[in-house]
């Protein structure tokens, strides 16, 4: 019984944060939450959805890192930890790589677009009062 409490209560307390900071903010992503600007990972969940949807061109544009994500699962599926551990390293590598590349050339367009309704934005704006 004890076995199942720890996930069910990580599951618990994600759907507690993605429910609340959506209802709250509008969105999920912690970065934007926060700073207003988006993470690496931006884009993520929409890509796969495009992906499903055999929107392939459009899953490149929202994240091209996609792709190389079920590499990483299908290694640690095959119980190849270091082989897993390494490419873990260089798709967390490569996705800042391809952040910065995405930042520089399409910053302003969906996914990658400033929130100034953040929580650092509005303790500047508190104390500019």
């Amino acid at each position: 019984m004890k076995r199942l409490l720890k996930p069910a209560l990580v599951i618990i307390i994600a759907a507690a944060y993605f429910y609340l900071s959506n209802r709250i903010f509008g969105y999920v992503c912690p970065s934007e939450i926060l700073i207003g600007l988006p993470c690496p990972g931006c884009g993520l969940t929409r890509a796969a959805l495009l992906l499903l949807k055999g929107d392939i061109a459009g899953s490149l544009r929202m994240n091209p890192m996609l792709l190389f994500i079920p590499i990483y699962f299908i290694l640690a599926a095959c119980k190849k930890k270091n082989a897993a551990d390494n490419y873990l390293i260089v798709i967390i590598f490569l996705s800042f790589i391809v952040f910065g590349w995405r930042l520089a050339r399409c910053f302003g367009t969906e996914p990658l677009v400033f929130n100034p309704d953040n929580i650092f934005s509005l303790i500047l704006r508190m104390f500019k009062q």
